[in-house]
């Protein structure tokens, strides 16, 4: 099951129609479907439709619960977004973007996310916030820290949309084996040796801080190849004006 299909958005007591309508918009823009409302207090269907536009399904298909207890049952990881400053010891302290996205991302696939997000007029009270294992809060300003309840649901679907394609796009890569890096470093210090950059005394300086460098980058193999053959075509140069013949063509 792919990660959309495993996040649920969990509206709770939300009191505006237009906002549940444009939170189901946002998240279908987002590519997601699963939401729940838990004892929605709005009265006004229309107002909840015409702000949907084209997501009508999903407030059609949206679950309906008694109390966020029973909407979480199915979750691995409730997390509750929440503005409200908690420096008290006993309370769970919030996590920012970078902790929430590391946390997403260790998870396995087959656990269930449910974000939660309180009624408009208070957000998530105590006891709510007592149901989630952890608590998200968005670097806002200072000055006006609150979100209108369909742009929270926004950024935190745009966030988890993005952590999935990093995810997508970090399994579709060919991840460049140690030999090959190992490959990569010995040509740099052919190239470099003969272009007076290391220091004779000392040349593995220079080179253990550039393999640190390629290391943090996680190079692919086509990135990896790309850098060798940017190197060829320097000892290639070299070669035609004076140098020695590269490693990989002999000097005409």
């Amino acid at each position: 099951m792919n990660l959309p299909q495993r996040v649920d958005f969990i509206l709770v007591e939300p009191v505006e129609g237009g906002n549940v309508g444009s939170s189901a918009r946002a998240l279908k823009n987002m590519g997601f479907s699963n939401l729940r409302l838990v004892n929605p207090q709005y009265h006004s269907e229309q107002d909840a439709r015409k702000m949907a536009v084209h997501a009508e399904d999903l407030l059609r298909s949206a679950k309906r619960h008694a109390s966020l207890a029973a909407a979480i049952t199915e979750a691995t990881w409730v997390v509750g977004l929440s503005g409200r400053p908690r420096t008290h010891e006993e309370r769970k302290l919030p996590l920012g973007p970078a902790e929430f996205g590391q946390r997403m991302l260790s998870l396995s696939s087959q656990d269930r996310v449910a974000l939660v997000f309180g009624p408009e007029p208070s957000g998530l009270t105590n006891a709510h916030l007592g149901l989630c294992q952890d608590i998200l809060t968005w670097p806002t300003s200072p000055a006006y820290p609150s979100m209108n309840l369909a742009q929270a649901v926004m950024l935190t679907a745009w966030e988890v949309r993005r952590l999935q394609e990093q995810t997508v796009s970090a399994n579709h890569r060919a991840s460049a084996s140690a030999g090959e890096l190992d490959g990569l470093m010995e040509h740099l210090r052919h190239s470099l040796t003969e272009i007076n950059y290391l220091n004779p005394q000392n040349p593995d300086l220079i080179l253990n801080d550039l393999r640190k460098v390629f290391s943090r980058a996680q190079l692919d193999t086509r990135e990896l190849r790309m850098l060798r053959g940017i190197f060829h075509r320097l000892d290639v140069w070299v070669s035609r004006h004076g140098g020695p013949p590269t490693p990989n063509q002999t000097r005409s």
